[in-house]
This record gives C-alpha cells, sequence and structure tokens, in this order.
C-alpha cells in the first residue's frame, strides 16, 4: 500500500482522504498492522486502472500467483513480453498434444506422468505471461483491468 501511494505521489493524508480512511488506519495497512481490505484495492484498481495492484493483491490475500517481478533480469517490459508469450503457448501446445487426459488417472504410465507434470509447467508459464502481457496492455492503453474480467465472467454466465 505504502508502494502505491508513494508511486502515486500522494502523502498519506491525501491518500487516506481519497479513500475515505483515516490516517492513522492506512498507517496501520502500510505498516501490515491491518490488512488491506479487498473494498479498498478493488476502489484503487478501479480509480488508477492499475493492472499490477490487482496481481499484487491477488497474490498477497491468497499467498501465491502471478506477480510482476522486479528482480533485475527481470523480462517484464513490452519489447518481450510478446514474444516470451507466443514461444510459451507454441511450447504448451506441443507438450499438451502428447497424451490425452483420461477419466481414469490410475492408469497412467510413470513416462506419461512426466509428460503431464511438463505439460502443467509449461501451462504455468502460458499463464504468467498471458498476464503479464494483459497487464501491459491495460496499462499502456488505459484498458479497464476490472471491466475486462467482469466482461469475461459475464459471457461465462451467459453460456451457462
Amino acid at each position: 500500500m505504502k508502494n502505491f501511494r508513494v508511486c502515486k505521489e500522494k502523502s498519506q493524508e491525501q491518500f487516506s482522504s481519497e479513500l475515505m480512511l483515516s490516517r492513522e488506519y492506512l498507517s496501520k495497512q502500510e505498516t501490515g498492522e491491518r490488512k488491506v481490505q479487498p473494498a479498498t484495492t478493488r476502489q484503487l484498481i478501479e480509480k488508477y486502472n492499475d493492472p499490477w495492484l490487482a496481481l499484487e493483491a491477488a497474490n498477497e490475500y491468497i499467498g501465491w500467483g502471478v506477480t510482476r517481478t522486479n528482480a533485475p533480469n527481470s523480462d517484464i517490459c513490452k519489447g518481450t513480453v510478446h514474444s516470451r508469450l507466443e514461444e510459451h503457448l507454441t511450447e504448451a501446445l506441443e507438450s499438451t498434444n502428447k497424451f490425452q487426459l483420461t477419466e481414469k488417472p490410475n492408469i497412467v504410465q510413470s513416462i506419461e506422468m512426466q509428460d503431464i507434470r511438463n505439460s502443467a509447467s509449461k501451462i504455468v508459464e502460458v499463464i504468467y505471461w498471458s498476464l503479464m502481457y494483459l497487464a501491459l496492455v491495460c496499462e499502456t492503453y488505459e484498458i479497464g483491468w476490472i471491466e475486462l474480467w467482469e466482461e469475461h465472467y459475464s459471457k461465462l454466465r451467459s453460456k451457462g
């Protein structure tokens, strides 16, 4: 929360007023004494259209998930995300074509299990790079992160 506030160049007083929280409560959230509530996070994501905050919040709330890395060798830049996504999509398609999902997993041979595990690992890479790509697109072209996901869920619900 503090990093986000500082990045937006807001004082605690300004930010707490914006969020309709007391400055003291905001301070407790920034120090980790209090959890940032999902409604507050959603309010910030909607106001600032910040997909990275959405990913960080999901990661924090459940303890795992996709998040942008700040590692020195990180590839999270517009120039490489598309190519990395394409590379991992191709690898994932190739790996998923090596076996068929079965209703009887207890009859899977150990050699097939290696292919299945490898395929699952490739899908994780696809999910990661897909979300990095989506976050960059939303950020760059000011497309609403929450709006996209709400549209997606609406389509799923309409299909039953």
